[in-house]
C-alpha cells in the first residue's frame, strides 16, 4: 500500500512545482502534465489503483498546489490529459462536446462547465474498469468545484467545497485504517471467526474471491488440476447464476466453496433483511448450481458486523477471513504478486487472492496477472515445504489440534501441570 501512497505523494509534488504562467505553452505542458503522469505512474506499478492515486494526485496538487499559488491553474485541462490516457477516442469526444459549448455559450468558464457534465455519463457507458470510473467521478467533482454552478456561486466559496473534500477524502482514509485492523485482527474474542489454521504445519490455504469468471476461472482450475492443489473459491451468487457450469466444474475437480454474498454489496450499510437476503439468495444460487450447500462465507471486503456474526451462525456458516492478502485485486504485475505471498506467508496462512471482481463491482476486474502469478507461487511454496489445503481442510486440522492439546492438558498430573 506505500508504493499508491508513494504515486499520490510524488504526483502532488509534480501537480504543484510544473507551472508555466500562461500562454499555449502552459497548456501544453498542463496536458502532458496530465497524460505522462499516468503514464509514468503505469511504468511504475501497473494497476487501476496506481492511475487513481496519480489522478488524485495531480490534480490535486494542480488546484491547490504546496510551493506556490494556485493562480489560474487549468485543472481542466490537467484533465483532458489523464481523459485522453484512459481513452483517446473519449479525450477527442469530450473536446469536440466543449468546442460545441464554447461556439454556443461564447464563455470559457460555463464551456468547460456543460462539457463536465457529460463525464459521468461517458464514462459508466464507455469504461468497464472500476478505477478508470472512479477516476472519471473525481475529474467531474474537481471541474465541479472549480467551475461551480451557478447557485452554490453564491452561497458556498469553492475553496470551501475543497476544504470539505479534503476533509472528507481524509477520514475516508482513516476509516480504510481502521477496517484494515478490524478486518486483520478483530477486537476482542472472535472465536467464531476464522483468520488462519494452527502453526504447528506447514499448511497454507489459497482462497479465490468474487467468481466465477467465464475465462479466468477456468484458467485458474487448469492450473490448480495440473499442480495438484486443492482450492477455496468464495462465490458470488449472480456470477454463480451466469456462469453455473464453471461453479460446477469447481466442486467436480475437488475444490471447497464458499459463500460471498449474492451481488457483492458492503453488510455493515443493509438493513438486516437486505442481508439476509444476501446471504440466502447466494445459497441458493450456489446450491442450484453446484449441489452443494457452502457453509463457508467470507463477507465482501472482510467487513461485518455482529448481526452479520448472529445470522451466519443460526444458518449454520463459519466466517472467513484471511492472514495475508496478495492484494492482487489492485491488478499488481505477477512477480510482485508472487513477492506479497512468499515474504509474508506462515504455517497456517488462508491466502486472498480474486478471480473475479474489480476495485467495486463483483465483475469486469483484470486478474491476468493473478493467473500468470498463481504458477510461481505454488512452486516457491512448495520448494519452502508448504502444503496446500482447503480452508474446511485447515479447519478440521486446527480443531483437531486444538483438542489433542486440551486432552493432553487434561491428563497432566498437577505436578507436571507446573
Amino acid at each position: 500500500m506505500y508504493q499508491f501512497l508513494f504515486i499520490a505523494i510524488i504526483s502532488y509534488i509534480i501537480g504543484s512545482i510544473i507551472k508555466v504562467a500562461n500562454g499555449s505553452r502552459r497548456y501544453s505542458l498542463e496536458f502532458a502534465k496530465g497524460f505522462l503522469i499516468l503514464l509514468i505512474s503505469g511504468i511504475y506499478l501497473h494497476s487501476g489503483l496506481s492511475y487513481l492515486m496519480a489522478s488524485v494526485g495531480v490534480l490535486a496538487g494542480q488546484s491547490r498546489p504546496l510551493f506556490s499559488k494556485a493562480n489560474g491553474s487549468s485543472t481542466e485541462v490537467v484533465a483532458l490529459g489523464i481523459m485522453f490516457f484512459m481513452s483517446p477516442a473519449i479525450g477527442i469526444v469530450l473536446l469536440l462536446i466543449f468546442v460545441i459549448f464554447y461556439m454556443i455559450l461564447k464563455d470559457y468558464n460555463r464551456a468547460v462547465f456543460a462539457a463536465s457534465l457529460t463525464i459521468p455519463v461517458i464514462a459508466f457507458k464507455s469504461f468497464r474498469s472500476d478505477s478508470y470510473i472512479i477516476i472519471s467521478m473525481i475529474i467531474f467533482a474537481s471541474l465541479l468545484i472549480q467551475f461551480g454552478l451557478p447557485f452554490l456561486e453564491k452561497k458556498m466559496k469553492p475553496k470551501l467545497l475543497y476544504d470539505i473534500g479534503v476533509g472528507l477524502g481524509v477520514l475516508g482514509f482513516l476509516i480504510l485504517l481502521y477496517f484494515n485492523k478490524y478486518v486483520y485482527r478483530g477486537f476482542g474474542l472472535q472465536t467464531d471467526i476464522i483468520r488462519h489454521g494452527t502453526h504447528h504445519f506447514k499448511y497454507v490455504a489459497l482462497t479465490f474471491d468474487d467468481g466465477p469468471d467465464p475465462v479466468y476461472t477456468p484458467e485458474i482450475l487448469d492450473i490448480l488440476k495440473e499442480k495438484d492443489v486443492r482450492a477455496t473459491f468464495f462465490l458470488v451468487g449472480k456470477n454463480v447464476n451466469s456462469y453455473p457450469e464453471i461453479a460446477k466444474r469447481i466442486v467436480e475437480e475437488g475444490h471447497s466453496i464458499g459463500n460471498h454474498t449474492y451481488s457483492h454489496r458492503s453488510l455493515i450499510p443493509l438493513t438486516a433483511k437486505s442481508t439476509y437476503k444476501e446471504v440466502k439468495d447466494a445459497e441458493t444460487a450456489i446450491d442450484e448450481a453446484t449441489g452443494v450447500r457452502p457453509t463457508l462465507f467470507r463477507p465482501p471486503r472482510g467487513v461485518y458486523s455482529n448481526y452479520v456474526r448472529g445470522l451466519l451462525k443460526e444458518e449454520g456458516y463459519t466466517l472467513v477471513l484471511w492472514d495475508l492478502s496478495a492484494v492482487d485485486w489492485a491488478e499488481l504485475a505477477p512477480k510482485k504478486i508472487v513477492t506479497n505471498v512468499k515474504n509474508r506467508v506462515k504455517p497456517g496462512s488462508i491466502i486472498l487472492l480474486h478471480d473475479s471482481g474489480d476495485l467495486i463491482t463483483h465483475r469486469g476486474g483484470n486478474r491476468a496477472s493473478t493467473v500468470k502469478a498463481l504458477p510461481e507461487i505454488i512452486d516457491t511454496l512448495r520448494a519452502q515445504g508448504y502444503e496446500f489445503v482447503t480452508v474446511e481442510q485447515m479447519i478440521f486440522i486446527t480443531e483437531l489440534m486444538e483438542t489433542e492439546e486440551h486432552s493432553h492438558e487434561n491428563n497432566l498430573s498437577p505436578a507436571q501441570a507446573h
